[in-house]
């Protein structure tokens, strides 16, 4: 998932420590990217799966939109210098010049692309720079029974929730969730609300997504020029079915 909005040094650690990926999503990303070439993992954030992909692939690109997480990401990996470049730029319109084995775009971040247009562009970027008989892997919650379950709902707010608490910075902060969903345009906007127990420093980030079904994401693939080559309903290799929480797929040109 990606913030909203650009983030201070602060907001870029909590959404960090609060972001932390799906279990056996890493494991993964480093199974399909074992000793390729090259690897673009858009999306990259703070740089979560760079280790992983670091020692799988023979060299990594990591690329964001966001400049504060690309500078976590830096700090993460001091000496991975050679091997790894991180670009800021926007999935949806990128352009590197080059072409790689693999391009991922992990957890979910497929949903920060707000409209069908954007899904189709960002696809189109990721076709014109796969190489020959490279591979798109990308993983999202699983919209399909949601979207069926929610169709009659207009809109629809959610009271803020407790999820989790952190330590950081020498403060505990207690998190909170809090989401909006407008079934018709299928927009699922989420608001975490960050507060110190000790100063009452409120923080807030918000991530606004637009979920898309299976059979959607499959249509606007092939639009691109892109085909569904496999497509699970987790990181071991499940079935996809109508009760599965997630969509892991890999497409090709």
């Amino acid at each position: 998932m990606l913030p909203s909005s650009p983030l201070t040094e602060l907001e870029a650690e909590l959404y960090a420590l609060t972001h932390r990926g799906n279990p056996g999503d890493g494991e993964f990303y480093a199974r399909q990217c074992a000793g390729v070439g090259s690897v673009l993992e858009l999306g990259t954030g703070y740089g979560r799966l760079l280790p992983a992909l670091l020692g799988a692939a023979h060299e990594v690109v990591g690329l964001d939109r966001e400049r504060s997480l690309l500078r976590a990401a830096r700090r993460r990996l001091p000496g991975a210098r050679g091997r790894l470049s991180l670009v800021e730029a926007d999935m949806q319109t990128f352009a590197l010049g080059r072409r790689f084995d693999r391009i991922l775009l992990p957890y979910n971040a497929l949903y920060c692309l707000l409209g069908r247009r954007a899904l189709v562009s960002c696809f189109r970027s990721v076709r014109a720079h796969l190489a020959p008989g490279g591979t798109f892997c990308f993983d999202v919650w699983a919209a399909d029974s949601f979207q069926r379950r929610v169709r009659r709902r207009e809109a629809q707010r959610d009271e803020p929730g407790a999820i989790v608490s952190l330590a950081h910075r020498g403060q505990i902060w207690d998190v909170f969730e809090r989401s909006r969903l407008r079934s018709a345009s299928q927009r699922l906007d989420v608001t975490y609300t960050y507060v110190s127990r000790q100063r009452g420093t409120r923080v807030q980030i918000p991530i606004a997504q637009r979920y898309a079904t299976s059979w959607e994401l499959k249509e606007l693939l092939a639009r691109a020029g892109l085909r569904l080559r496999a497509r699970w309903g987790g990181f071991s290799g499940q079935p996809f079915g109508p009760s599965s929480e997630l969509f892991v797929a890999v497409a090709c040109a």
